[in-house]
C-alpha cells in the first residue's frame, strides 16, 4: 500500500503567519503552495519552496481565484479566458522559484472554490485543463475522482492524481463541504480516515455512511489550528500499519 500527504500551505501574508509550514513539511510528501492569489506572497512562496527542498518534499501550484480578504473561498464569475490565464500567470510565478532552486514542480492543485469550480462547473474545465496542457501536459493534476472533471481529463489524457480531503466533511453524495474558517479535527480522527483511504479506499460522511474514495493523495490543510500535530499522526498511523507514503512520482 502506498499514499501522498498532501497540504496546503504558504498561505502567510506579509506580516500575518497562518500555519506552521515548516514543521508539517517533515510529515508530509507533497506541497500545494499558495502562488500570491487567495494567499501568499512572494517573499513565502519562495521561503516554502526552500523548505520542502530541505525536507525532499515534491511542490505544485497551489492556484486560487485573487480574493485574499476571503481566502479564496468566494464565489466570483470571471470568464473562461481569465481562468486560462490565471492558471498560467499562477504557475508562473511559482516556476520562476524552482527555477533558481534547481527544483521541478510536480502537480497543479485548484484551491476553495476554484477547486469546486474547475471539477464541476462545465464552462471552466476544459480552459483549466488547457491552461495546465499549453504549459506542461505532464504535470499531475489533483482532483476528486467523483467529480465531472474527472472522466473529461482521462477523455483529453491529462495526469490525474484523484484526492480525498481527509479533514474536511463528505455528504453522502461524496461532495465535499467548504469551510470558511478551517475546523480542528482530532490527529486521531484523521488519521483513521487516512488510514480507512489508504487501505479499504472508502471514507466515512456526515451522517455517519461509508463512501466509495479511491484516491491515490490524501490532503491536509496548513490552516488547521492543529495541523502540525495532525500531519505527525497521519504519519505515525500510516507507517504503523505498512502504508508507504510517497510522492506522486515515486
Amino acid at each position: 500500500m502506498k499514499i501522498d500527504i498532501n497540504v496546503d500551505m504558504g498561505e502567510s501574508f506579509g506580516r500575518y503567519t497562518l500555519g506552521n509550514d515548516e514543521a508539517v513539511m517533515q510529515y508530509i510528501s507533497s506541497a500545494n503552495i499558495a502562488c500570491g492569489f487567495h494567499a501568499g506572497d512572494p517573499l513565502v512562496l519562495e521561503k516554502t519552496i526552500k523548505w520542502a527542498k530541505q525536507y525532499n518534499v515534491a511542490v505544485g501550484a497551489h492556484l486560487g481565484l485573487p480574493d485574499r480578504q476571503g481566502f479564496g473561498r468566494r464565489e466570483m464569475k470571471i470568464t473562461p479566458d481569465e481562468l486560462r490565464t490565471d492558471t498560467l500567470y499562477q504557475i508562473g510565478a511559482m516556476e520562476a522559484f524552482l527555477k533558481i532552486h534547481n527544483m521541478e514542480m510536480q502537480h497543479v492543485k485548484a484551491h476553495g472554490i476554484l477547486y469546486r469550480m474547475v471539477t464541476e462547473y462545465e464552462e471552466y474545465i476544459d480552459p483549466f485543463y488547457q491552461a495546465i496542457r499549453e504549459y506542461n501536459p505532464d504535470l499531475w493534476i489533483m482532483l476528486p475522482p467523483s467529480a465531472p472533471a474527472f472522466e473529461r481529463g482521462k477523455e483529453l489524457g491529462m495526469k490525474l492524481a484523484p484526492e480525498i480531503l481527509i479533514d474536511l466533511s463528505y455528504d453522502d453524495e461524496g461532495n465535499w463541504v467548504i469551510e470558511r474558517t478551517k475546523k480542528a479535527r482530532t490527529p486521531e480522527e484523521v488519521a483513521e480516515r487516512a488510514l480507512m483511504v489508504a487501505k479499504e479506499k472508502k471514507i466515512n460522511t456526515i451522517s455517519g455512511k461509508v463512501i466509495e474514495a479511491n484516491g491515490v493523495t490524501v490532503c491536509l490543510h496548513g490552516d488547521a489550528p492543529n495541523a502540525v500535530e495532525v500531519a505527525k499522526k497521519v504519519n505515525e498511523v500510516l507507517r504503523e500499519n505498512n502504508v508507504i507514503i510517497a510522492n506522486l512520482n515515486e
